[in-house]
Protein backbone atom coordinates (compact mmCIF):
# COMPACT_ATOMS: atom_id res chain seq x y z
CA UNK A 1 0.00 0.00 0.00
CA UNK A 2 2.60 2.21 0.87
CA UNK A 3 4.47 1.77 -2.62
CA UNK A 4 0.95 2.42 -4.28
CA UNK A 5 0.71 5.57 -2.56
CA UNK A 6 4.42 6.47 -3.02
CA UNK A 7 3.67 6.23 -7.16
CA UNK A 8 1.06 7.85 -7.12
CA UNK A 9 2.68 11.23 -5.72
CA UNK A 10 5.03 10.68 -8.30
CA UNK A 11 2.24 10.25 -11.06
CA UNK A 12 1.49 14.09 -12.81
CA UNK A 13 -1.47 15.59 -11.81
CA UNK A 14 -3.57 17.45 -14.37
CA UNK A 15 -6.10 20.25 -14.20
CA UNK A 16 -9.52 19.78 -16.10
CA UNK A 17 -12.37 22.07 -16.34
CA UNK A 18 -15.89 21.08 -16.43
CA UNK A 19 -19.28 22.72 -15.40
CA UNK A 20 -22.48 21.70 -13.54
CA UNK A 21 -25.68 23.11 -13.48
CA UNK A 22 -26.81 24.80 -10.18
CA UNK A 23 -29.48 26.70 -9.10
CA UNK A 24 -27.96 29.86 -10.36
CA UNK A 25 -27.01 28.82 -13.79
CA UNK A 26 -23.60 26.71 -14.47
CA UNK A 27 -20.82 27.02 -12.49
CA UNK A 28 -17.12 26.52 -13.78
CA UNK A 29 -14.80 24.39 -11.67
CA UNK A 30 -11.45 23.74 -12.07
CA UNK A 31 -10.28 19.83 -11.01
CA UNK A 32 -7.69 17.88 -10.26
CA UNK A 33 -7.43 14.18 -9.54
CA UNK A 34 -5.05 11.30 -8.14
CA UNK A 35 -3.84 9.13 -11.16
CA UNK A 36 -5.37 6.32 -9.32
CA UNK A 37 -8.04 7.91 -10.48
CA UNK A 38 -10.09 8.53 -6.90
CA UNK A 39 -9.62 5.09 -5.11
CA UNK A 40 -8.22 4.43 -1.83
CA UNK A 41 -7.70 8.80 -2.48
CA UNK A 42 -7.92 11.08 1.06
CA UNK A 43 -10.53 13.40 1.38
CA UNK A 44 -11.54 15.52 -1.11
CA UNK A 45 -10.76 19.38 -0.87
CA UNK A 46 -12.62 22.48 -2.12
CA UNK A 47 -10.69 25.49 -2.47
CA UNK A 48 -13.27 28.77 -2.59
CA UNK A 49 -11.65 32.06 -3.74
CA UNK A 50 -11.72 35.59 -2.69
CA UNK A 51 -14.20 38.01 -3.93
CA UNK A 52 -11.78 39.37 -6.95
CA UNK A 53 -10.64 35.63 -7.61
CA UNK A 54 -11.59 32.45 -9.43
CA UNK A 55 -11.39 28.66 -9.05
CA UNK A 56 -8.06 28.78 -10.82
CA UNK A 57 -6.14 30.91 -8.10
CA UNK A 58 -5.46 27.71 -6.66
CA UNK A 59 -4.42 25.33 -9.29
CA UNK A 60 -0.70 25.88 -8.12
CA UNK A 61 -1.97 23.78 -4.86
CA UNK A 62 -4.51 22.19 -6.55
CA UNK A 63 -1.58 20.16 -8.76
CA UNK A 64 0.31 19.61 -5.34
CA UNK A 65 -2.75 18.07 -3.40
CA UNK A 66 -4.33 16.33 -6.30
CA UNK A 67 -2.05 13.60 -5.88
CA UNK A 68 -3.69 12.05 -3.18
CA UNK A 69 -6.84 13.31 -3.17
CA UNK A 70 -9.51 15.15 -5.51
CA UNK A 71 -9.08 18.95 -5.54
CA UNK A 72 -12.10 21.27 -6.51
CA UNK A 73 -11.97 24.84 -7.18
CA UNK A 74 -15.09 26.42 -8.18
CA UNK A 75 -15.50 30.16 -9.64
CA UNK A 76 -17.74 30.82 -7.23
CA UNK A 77 -21.47 32.10 -8.92
CA UNK A 78 -20.27 35.59 -10.45
CA UNK A 79 -16.81 35.11 -10.57
CA UNK A 80 -14.44 33.73 -13.82
CA UNK A 81 -16.74 31.25 -16.19
CA UNK A 82 -19.63 30.81 -13.72
CA UNK A 83 -23.15 32.33 -15.09
CA UNK A 84 -24.03 35.27 -12.68
CA UNK A 85 -26.75 35.86 -11.03
CA UNK A 86 -28.77 38.83 -10.19
CA UNK A 87 -27.24 41.06 -7.41
CA UNK A 88 -24.62 40.58 -5.53
CA UNK A 89 -24.80 37.05 -3.56
CA UNK A 90 -24.99 36.28 0.17
CA UNK A 91 -22.80 34.36 1.63
CA UNK A 92 -25.46 32.08 2.27
CA UNK A 93 -26.46 32.13 -1.54
CA UNK A 94 -22.57 31.12 -2.38
CA UNK A 95 -22.83 28.52 -0.25
CA UNK A 96 -25.70 27.09 -1.34
CA UNK A 97 -24.03 27.22 -5.10
CA UNK A 98 -21.54 24.75 -3.14
CA UNK A 99 -24.33 22.89 -1.30
CA UNK A 100 -24.89 21.99 -5.25
CA UNK A 101 -21.91 21.42 -6.14
CA UNK A 102 -21.00 18.54 -3.71
CA UNK A 103 -24.48 17.16 -4.00
CA UNK A 104 -23.69 16.50 -7.84
CA UNK A 105 -20.34 15.24 -7.21
CA UNK A 106 -21.97 13.23 -4.25
CA UNK A 107 -19.48 14.51 -2.13
CA UNK A 108 -20.33 12.80 1.25
CA UNK A 109 -17.81 14.45 3.13
CA UNK A 110 -14.74 17.09 2.43
CA UNK A 111 -12.47 19.55 3.54
CA UNK A 112 -12.62 23.23 2.61
CA UNK A 113 -9.78 25.82 1.85
CA UNK A 114 -11.82 29.37 2.27
CA UNK A 115 -9.65 33.10 1.24
CA UNK A 116 -11.01 36.32 2.06
CA UNK A 117 -15.08 35.79 1.28
CA UNK A 118 -14.63 32.25 0.27
CA UNK A 119 -13.49 31.63 3.67
CA UNK A 120 -16.95 33.22 4.76
CA UNK A 121 -18.74 30.74 2.64
CA UNK A 122 -16.26 27.80 4.70
CA UNK A 123 -17.98 29.12 8.02
CA UNK A 124 -21.72 28.81 6.08
CA UNK A 125 -20.84 25.89 5.04
CA UNK A 126 -19.35 24.26 7.97
CA UNK A 127 -22.79 25.69 10.51
CA UNK A 128 -25.13 24.40 8.37
CA UNK A 129 -23.14 21.55 6.65
CA UNK A 130 -21.21 20.39 9.99
CA UNK A 131 -21.52 16.40 9.24
CA UNK A 132 -20.21 16.97 5.70
CA UNK A 133 -16.95 19.12 6.54
CA UNK A 134 -14.33 17.88 8.18
CA UNK A 135 -11.53 20.53 8.50
CA UNK A 136 -11.04 23.75 7.33
CA UNK A 137 -8.48 25.95 6.16
CA UNK A 138 -8.36 30.11 6.17
CA UNK A 139 -6.26 31.45 3.86
CA UNK A 140 -6.24 34.84 3.93
CA UNK A 141 -10.24 35.43 5.44
CA UNK A 142 -11.17 36.90 8.89
CA UNK A 143 -11.64 34.89 11.52
CA UNK A 144 -14.84 33.24 12.09
CA UNK A 145 -18.15 35.09 14.20
CA UNK A 146 -19.17 32.20 15.35
CA UNK A 147 -17.48 29.24 16.89
CA UNK A 148 -16.85 26.25 14.38
CA UNK A 149 -16.67 22.67 15.91
CA UNK A 150 -14.40 21.42 13.07
CA UNK A 151 -10.69 21.74 13.62
CA UNK A 152 -9.22 24.98 11.65
CA UNK A 153 -5.72 26.29 10.85
CA UNK A 154 -5.31 30.02 9.41
CA UNK A 155 -2.84 30.00 7.45
CA UNK A 156 -2.23 34.07 6.76
CA UNK A 157 -4.00 37.19 7.58
CA UNK A 158 -2.72 38.03 4.04
CA UNK A 159 -5.67 36.68 0.88
CA UNK A 160 -2.70 36.63 -1.13
CA UNK A 161 -0.93 34.32 0.58
CA UNK A 162 -1.91 31.44 -2.27
CA UNK A 163 -0.84 33.35 -5.20
CA UNK A 164 2.32 34.41 -3.74
CA UNK A 165 3.67 32.08 -1.23
CA UNK A 166 5.55 29.33 -2.97
CA UNK A 167 3.36 26.81 -3.96
CA UNK A 168 5.15 23.86 -1.68
CA UNK A 169 4.81 25.85 0.98
CA UNK A 170 1.19 26.58 0.91
CA UNK A 171 0.41 23.09 -0.14
CA UNK A 172 2.54 21.48 2.59
CA UNK A 173 1.09 23.32 5.45
CA UNK A 174 -2.31 22.53 4.21
CA UNK A 175 -1.87 18.07 3.59
CA UNK A 176 0.14 18.39 6.87
CA UNK A 177 -2.84 20.03 8.62
CA UNK A 178 -5.57 17.62 6.74
CA UNK A 179 -3.23 14.44 7.09
CA UNK A 180 -3.29 14.45 10.51
CA UNK A 181 -5.40 12.18 12.39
Amino acid sequence: MAAKKRLAATAPVHLRRMYLDIRYGQLHLTTAYPASGGFDEATPVIFLHADDGNGADFNRCAVLLGTDRSIFAPDLPGSGGSDAPKGRMSVAGLALAVVDLVGQLRLRRFDLVGVGRGALVAYELATTRAQEVRRLVNAGGPEPQVPIAQPMIRLSSDPACLLEEPAEAMAGQIRAFLDRA
